[in-house]
């Protein structure tokens, strides 16, 4: 797994993309939407592989997904939208992850 400070700044990168969705190529987007998806299957594996209960991925995060062949034609609000999607998913499976961590050590 990629470390929580890198997954934790690219929930920045995300944030500051919203903020300046209307600069972004489309490029650029695809690329910010495959990258949120890959670190949420990164951190969704990594849970698994140690035990700790993750919550069912929503219907919208899978949505977000199918915005990357349509991008060219998909408004800057849908895409700012799906950028926020995509840094809650991140944030949540962050939180389970410190908190599987703060209690393996508890444990030893």
């Amino acid at each position: 797994m990629s470390s929580i400070s890198t997954t934790s700044d690219f929930v920045s990168e995300l944030v500051r993309a919203v903020n300046q969705i209307h600069v972004l190529t489309p490029n650029e987007r695809k690329e910010l939407v495959a990258r949120g998806i890959a670190s949420i299957r990164e951190l969704r594996l990594t849970l698994d592989e140690s035990g700790a209960d993750t919550p069912m991925t929503s219907r919208t995060l899978s949505e977000v997904e199918t915005l990357i062949a349509e991008m060219d034609d998909t408004p800057n609000e849908l895409v700012a939208a799906a950028f926020v999607v995509l840094c809650d998913e991140i944030n949540k499976l962050l939180k389970i992850c410190e908190t599987a961590s703060a209690t393996e050590e508890r444990e030893q």
